[in-house]
Order: structure tokens, then sequence, then C-alpha cells
């Protein structure tokens, strides 16, 4: 009788550790399919967008204004918004800024040694286009880049992927400035409600 308790008691306890461990491992299978879903957040650009995987002009060459505008368009048309349209004057605008982050080397949205976006030859601009409420996306890389990863980095980004859908803005300007042997690379978007 007592071999018999004692075998009952090791079964209990093989058996027990047993289901112990397949607790562990779902905890830790759990964790990591969390951390993993925490380090993509925000990948799939939001309810089923879902990446091109077969290369296109947009994942090869520099960074071109043209081919973002496409980009954007592209996407305000897969959530049912309006287009946008390229507006020259907000273009030069952007074009400035870009030429001016990529001169200074900043990765900001002020000037710096100013508490602005805007020079006053942006914002003289921004008005020339009729624009009443403006806003900025930019993009670095410290590496030669496309413009599928510009747009996928706004698009990564919450308040930077609102800008490219938000269906108040009409008008676009996009400006790109690379460093001479393209190693560096700024893009940037300046947004538009006309009056």
């Amino acid at each position: 009788m007592k071999k018999a308790v004692i075998i009952t008691v090791i079964l209990a306890l093989v058996v027990g550790g047993g289901v112990l461990w397949k607790i562990r491992e779902n905890r830790l299978a759990a964790k990591a399919a969390y951390l993993e879903a925490k380090a993509t957040e925000g990948q799939a650009y939001n309810k089923g967008f879902t990446p091109s995987k077969t290369p296109s002009k947009y994942d090869v060459g520099p960074v071109d204004a043209g081919e973002i505008l496409e980009l954007v368009n592209i996407e305000r048309a897969r959530i049912g918004v309006a287009p946008l349209t390229n507006d020259e004057n907000i273009h030069m605008s952007a074009q400035l800024k870009s030429d001016d982050m990529l001169a200074k080397g900043y990765k900001q949205h002020n000037i710096p040694g100013t508490d602005n976006w805007y020079s006053s030859e942006m914002a003289n601009l921004m008005s020339k286009a009729g624009c009443h409420t403006v806003s900025e996306n930019f993009y670095w890389a410290d590496f030669e880049s496309t413009s599928r990863d510009a747009f996928n980095w706004w698009m990564n980004s919450e308040p930077h992927r609102k800008a490219i859908q938000n269906p108040d803005y009409t008008k676009i300007g996009l400006g790109v400035s690379r460093s001479s042997d393209n190693s560096k690379t700024y893009a940037v978007q300046h947004f538009c409600i006309s009056r």
C-alpha cells in the first residue's frame, strides 16, 4: 500500500510538473507573441493595409517627390479620401525646408534658433497658395533610401499617417534634398487646407 501511495505521489508530481511546464511554455509563447506585436505595431498601416511584396519604381532609386505624391494619393484612395493636388507654392515651401534641413543637419520641425516651423519665405508661399491651416511631415535617412522607405516611415507613425489620410487637406507640396553621395536624404511634406 505504501508503494502504491509513493508511486501515485510520484506520478502526480511528474504529471503535475508536466502541466506546470506546459503552462510556463504557453506563457512564454504568449509573451513572445505580445512582444513581437508591440515591435511591429503600426506596421500594418492600420485596418487591413498590406504592403506590396513586388518591387516597383517606389522601391528603387532615390526618394522622389512625384512618387511620394503618388503613394500618398494611392493611400487616400484606399480609404476613400479625395486625392491631394500638388501646389507649386507649397512645393517651393517644402523644398526650402528640406534644403534647410540638409544644409543645417537638423531633424525637428522648428528651424534651429527659432520657435517656427516655417521661415517667413515659406509662410508667404503657403499664404500665396491660399492655405489657412498647414502642417508638416518630414523624413530623414542616413542611408540611400527610396520613396517607399519615406512613405512607410510616415505610415508607421500615427500622427504622420493621420496627416496623409486627413480628408480636410486638399493641397500638398513635397521637397526632397539629398547629399551629393546620396548618403543623407531629407523629405518634407507640407499640407494645406485652403480658404
